[in-house]
């Protein structure tokens, strides 16, 4: 199996736990169902997809809709109700980097410095925000939908104002960020550099804590508002590239995917 970028689950039926949805290097859209039959799980292939140009970088979804985005500037849409393309958003003169559905709508950044909101009803954009001066690294919605982070490669971290559409304020940080990650309850945000993980206090608006990785970074989650989930590379071994943190039925998952070509689910029990 390939290499992968991002994970995001989907909608649940029958005996299907969740929809797993992987990105390759190869270009590729893969998705596998987790299933739960006579008490034994399994994972098997539900699609494949091959609509990009060049390979994925990061995927969203929600619960009827899956985006993708690429290094070939594009976000491809998918309808996951009945497995057909929606078409293809080209607005960014650049990889696209992070993508994250709320509510109605799309938002995407990209290398080419601009964060674009695109709206789900007629796949316009409806607004770009501009003003980092080197490529978006990630974006993060915060839960109520009024707020965005972003960090970029100039080593700034701007909180946007949603509602208005503009910059509401700009922190310079040391070092370039790889990833921003809001809290579930909004309380506070990660920020997340090649080896070292700052933790943001809202009512402060100070670092609050840094949790030293001691190796690089691939990606994080956030399993209670407490507890974090965070994959990396080790000198040896290959680097975990992705985690999701999934709820079904009450029950806690954790969604791996890794250079060795395999998909991991972990059951976590979140009362220990």
């Amino acid at each position: 199996m390939n290499d992968t970028e991002t994970v995001v689950e989907t909608t649940a039926s029958d005996n299907v736990l969740m929809e797993i949805v992987i990105g390759t290097y190869e270009r590729f859209l893969l998705g596998y169902n987790l299933e739960l039959e006579s008490e034994k799980f399994s994972l098997k292939q539900s699609f494949s997809e091959h609509s990009h140009l060049q390979s994925v970088r990061c995927i969203a979804s929600n619960n009827k809709l899956l985006a993708s985005g690429s290094i070939d500037e594009r976000i491809q849409l998918y309808n996951m109700k009945t497995r057909k393309g929606l078409g293809t958003l080209i607005q960014h003169n650049g990889t696209v980097t992070s993508l994250e559905f709320y509510d109605s709508y799309l938002i995407s950044s990209s290398e080419d410095k601009t964060i674009c909101i695109w709206s789900t009803k007629n796949w316009q954009c409806i607004k770009t925000l501009s003003g980092h001066k080197y490529a978006v690294n990630s974006i993060s919605i915060h839960p109520s939908g009024k707020l965005a982070l972003s960090v970029s490669k100039d080593k700034t971290l701007r909180t946007w104002n949603l509602i208005k559409g503009r910059s509401a304020y700009i922190t310079n940080i040391k070092k370039v960020a790889e990833l921003v990650r809001w809290s579930p309850d909004g309380s506070h945000f990660l920020v997340a550099f090649r080896n070292a993980i700052d933790v943001y206090s809202v009512e402060s608006a100070a670092v609050v804590q840094t949790i030293d990785f001691k190796q690089k970074i691939c990606d994080l989650t956030f399993i209670k508002d407490e507890i974090i989930a965070v994959g990396g590379r080790r000198k040896r071994g290959y680097p975990v590239k992705a985690l999701e943190c999934v709820s079904v039925n009450s029950e806690t998952f954790l969604v791996s995917t890794s250079s060795d070509g395999y998909i991991k689910v972990w059951y976590l029990d979140v009362s220990e």
